[in-house]
């Protein structure tokens, strides 16, 4: 049995949703759960099971971790301890897109997932949005409504089971919505709540994270400018249906915008362009 809204409530957004995973070399494939000072509280968190405890790769490890991923298998070994032989880089690689960290202590150093005092909402976030600590045939989705936010649970074994509602807050615990552009996919958006607390979760495509930031926190929408519409107009796919455009601006400084087209009252959205240089180029008066 599925999970469906109140009769008098919208939904805005239903789609998987799990804590994120570091992207830099140092701390790729982990995540920590810190208090307000960086201790770890995984083990505080009531309820909790355990997980696999992880330590960050050494500068030496994350540079032939780089060259691993960066290569083909052929010529890893050489190529790897070329990379450890000569490199001092920083871990934090370019991975193709461009992005860079913006909080190279919590994205490069160190990866935390949720950080949150006793008694914040943070905490009462529900430890199978982990995927460490969750059956594998086990998934979580984020659910948006006009009113109020909801993580599902979804027993994918044998049987059917029904959806479990595993937390829900109103709307106004948030406080602001970051979207992160050095992420894995593009996808990580960071919910600050309203008491301090944060928790960074990594969803199912740039196309919702800009969606959801979009909906969720109005400060971060920028509005598009001539100059940048005469731009996507050229770039974009032609298109006959309805459409407007969203864009927001990540942590980086960063605008990216996305065309939402409307069939048979669905949205649809597609490809994300960078505006950012079209609208600080016409604000400045710039062709």
């Amino acid at each position: 049995m599925s999970w469906y809204p109140e009769p008098d409530e919208t939904l805005i957004h239903r789609g998987r949703a799990t804590f994120a995973t570091g992207r830099a070399a140092k701390v790729a494939g982990m995540r920590w759960f810190r208090d307000e000072s960086g201790r770890d509280i995984a083990a505080d968190l009531p309820g909790w099971p355990e997980a696999p405890a992880y330590t960050p790769n050494s500068d030496a490890a994350a540079r032939t971790n780089k060259a691993v991923w960066g290569i083909g298998k052929a010529v890893v070994v050489v190529a790897a301890l070329a990379v450890n032989a000569v490199s001092n880089a920083n871990p934090d690689v370019d991975l193709g897109d461009g992005a860079r960290p913006t909080d190279p202590a919590r994205e490069v150093e160190d990866f935390p997932v949720l950080v949150a005092a006793p008694g914040t909402v943070a905490r009462t976030l529900p430890y199978q949005l982990d995927p460490d600590r969750r059956d594998k045939l086990f998934t979580t989705e984020l659910a948006v409504t006009d009113r109020r936010l909801v993580i599902l649970g979804i027993d994918n074994g044998p049987g059917l089971k029904p959806t479990q509602v595993l937390w829900e807050a109103p709307r106004e615990v948030l406080g602001s919505v970051v979207k992160h552009a050095y992420a894995g996919g593009g996808a990580d958006v960071s919910l600050m709540f309203s008491d301090g607390s944060w928790a960074r979760l990594r969803l199912e495509s740039t196309a919702v994270a800009i969606q959801l930031v979009h909906e969720l926190c109005p400060p971060k929408r920028v509005e598009m400018t001539e100059l940048a519409l005469k731009k996507l107009k050229s770039r974009a796919e032609p298109t006959k249906l309805e459409h407007t455009w969203e864009a927001v601006s990540q942590d980086d400084g960063s605008v990216l915008a996305q065309r939402v087209m409307r069939l048979e009252g669905r949205e649809l959205r597609g490809k994300n362009y960078q505006v950012t240089k079209w609208i600080e180029t016409d604000a400045a008066g710039e062709a």
